[in-house]
């Protein structure tokens, strides 16, 4: 008899320098595969259980992935959001995709 382990995709957020990403993944990724962030940021994939997760401390939230994220499921962007890199005034509409990312 096997146990069948359902895993959330959607919820794995690897962890580069202190910082968790958010990824499009379709699968699990095998150890040393190379996965790209949404913030385009790329890593070869590890794994590490609970007990070593302490000793490196709690991840910060990477600020791009999140904004990425949040245009594609179009969540609310405020124009504070710790992602947005204004070149001009007026570049984020502060809701879903930004006029200036979507032409």
């Amino acid at each position: 008899m096997s146990a069948l382990i359902y895993l959330n995709l959607d919820a794995v957020h690897p962890v580069i320098d202190g910082r968790w990403h958010r990824t499009r993944l379709t699968s699990v990724p095998r150890p040393g595969e190379q996965i790209t962030m949404l913030c385009g940021a790329t890593a070869d994939a590890e794994f590490e259980g609970p007990r070593e997760h302490d000793v490196h401390g709690v991840p910060k939230q990477c600020w791009d992935c999140d904004l990425v994220y949040r245009r594609e499921h179009g969540i609310d962007v405020l124009p504070q959001h710790p992602g947005i890199r204004r070149a001009e005034p007026g570049r984020d509409t502060g809701r879903g995709r930004s006029e200036s990312r979507s032409r």
